[in-house]
């Protein structure tokens, strides 16, 4: 359970939920950078990230906890039982908070040598990017598609290849400069 005194403003956890969240997300969880083609969006795309846990139908009581105990994200009904999903970029940044504390606190855990958490520093470098109140350039969006192309999921059907990111890009880019 978060606990907040009156000398700090980050939410202390106690170190078992720590560690079974931690357990969860190196073995269940999938960090996402999504793409979509949107030319109200400067570049013509949307971007944004994402972070889900997905689990069968008798999951969902411990994905709404986990989902609670943080206040991140929600939990949703899918296709093969329920997901906790966090897809805001300030929930997400939350989220990182919450890893780096484990691993500060935690400097010989296992998850620094899995590929999860390659995954996870290609999904933190895209939230450095994505910080609040700034626009990317076309250079920063092509690194944002590159960074997504070195996080260990499984790639979605409807995903938009990162040749054709840059090929979006560039088209809006010219097109801004002619007008």
């Amino acid at each position: 359970m978060k606990s907040r005194t009156a000398a700090t403003t980050t939410p202390e956890y106690s170190t078992t939920d720590l560690a079974f969240t931690m357990g969860l997300i190196a073995g269940e969880s999938s960090f996402f950078i999504t793409f979509s083609r949107d030319d109200r969006y400067r570049h013509d795309v949307y971007y944004g990230p994402k972070f889900a846990i997905s689990m069968g139908e008798k999951e969902e009581k411990m994905l709404r906890n986990q989902s609670q105990l943080y206040d991140l994200g929600t939990v949703n009904k899918s296709q093969k039982g329920y997901q906790w999903v966090i897809s805001s970029r300030a929930e997400c940044r939350e989220l990182i908070e919450l890893i780096d504390q484990y691993l500060e606190q935690n400097s010989s855990t296992a998850f620094l040598g899995a590929a999860k958490h390659e995954a996870y520093e290609n999904w933190r470098s895209a939230l450095e990017l994505l910080r609040p109140g700034r626009q990317l350039t076309a250079d920063e969006v092509v690194e944002l598609a590159e960074l997504r192309d070195g996080i260990n999921y499984i790639g979605a059907t409807n995903a938009i290849p990162t040749e054709e990111i840059k090929e979006l890009v560039r088209a809006a880019e010219t097109e801004q400069n002619v007008v």
